[in-house]
Order: C-alpha cells, then sequence, then structure tokens
C-alpha cells in the first residue's frame, strides 16, 4: 500500500526552462523519504547518532514521462518493490494536480555497518516499517 505525501516544485529544482533539472527528482524522493520516516517514527538523525547500521543508496533510477514544472505540486507515492536479507527497493510514483503519472523512480537501500560498511541484515525496525508499507 504506498504512502504519499505533496511537495511542491521550487524554482530551486528547475533549469532555465522552468522544468525540473533532472537530479532534483531525487532530491524530492529523498524529502518523501525522510517524511516517511519521520511518519514511521523513526527519523534520521537518531539512526546516524546510533552505533546501528546505515541504510545508504546503492542504486537509483528514474523515469521522465512528462514536463515537470516550478510551481507544481506533486504527489510522491512511496512503496515497497522489494525486500531483501540486506536490502530493500521503494519506488516512488510522482504526480501532477490532475493525479497524471509524470516521473518514476526507484532506490536500493542496502543495510551496512557503520564502521566498514560491509552489509549486515536488515535490522528489525526497518523490516517492521517495510511489512507497515507492505500490509503484511
Amino acid at each position: 500500500m504506498p504512502w504519499t505525501c505533496r511537495l511542491p516544485v521550487r524554482l530551486r529544482h528547475s533549469d532555465a526552462a522552468g522544468v525540473i533539472f533532472y537530479p532534483r527528482l531525487f532530491e524530492l524522493a529523498q524529502d518523501a523519504y525522510e517524511a516517511l520516516i519521520d511518519h514511521l517514527g523513526a527519523p534520521l538523525g537518531p539512526r546516524l547518532e546510533g552505533g546501528g547500521p546505515l541504510l545508504p543508496i546503492a542504486h537509483c533510477e528514474a523515469d521522465y514521462l512528462a514536463p515537470i514544472r516550478v510551481g507544481m505540486t506533486l504527489a510522491i507515492e512511496i512503496s515497497v518493490v522489494r525486500e531483501g536479507k540486506t536490502s530493500f527497493t521503494l519506488g516512488y510514483v510522482f504526480r501532477s494536480e490532475d493525479g497524471a503519472e509524470v516521473a518514476r523512480a526507484q532506490t536500493v537501500h542496502v543495510a551496512v555497518e557503520k564502521m566498514g560498511g560491509r552489509p549486515v541484515p536488515l535490522p528489525f525496525g526497518v523490516r517492521r516499517n517495510i511489512a507497515t508499507l507492505t500490509g503484511s
């Protein structure tokens, strides 16, 4: 079951033509991801300060389906695409105000040791949050 937040497209997200500059889509995805983990009660600050594993992005990709312009408000739907032993993949669907799909993206997050960076099993809290999103 996707979780949705709404974010505005600002001037800082655009190129000289007033259309989203391609890497800024990932900034909006990250803002939506942080809003999601705040919503789930797992804010980044304590995770980064603690000694537990980190969840960096190991891969990302996007498809741009229609122009995304300054002033638009996007509904960003986040869902779990895949869950593995040490990683999970999130899917993002970006919709315009009229509900049209204007872009989609995916990010693959890998649980790694804070010191050393070796992959480790996904922590229980992360699996619990994934279950919340998938409804399982």
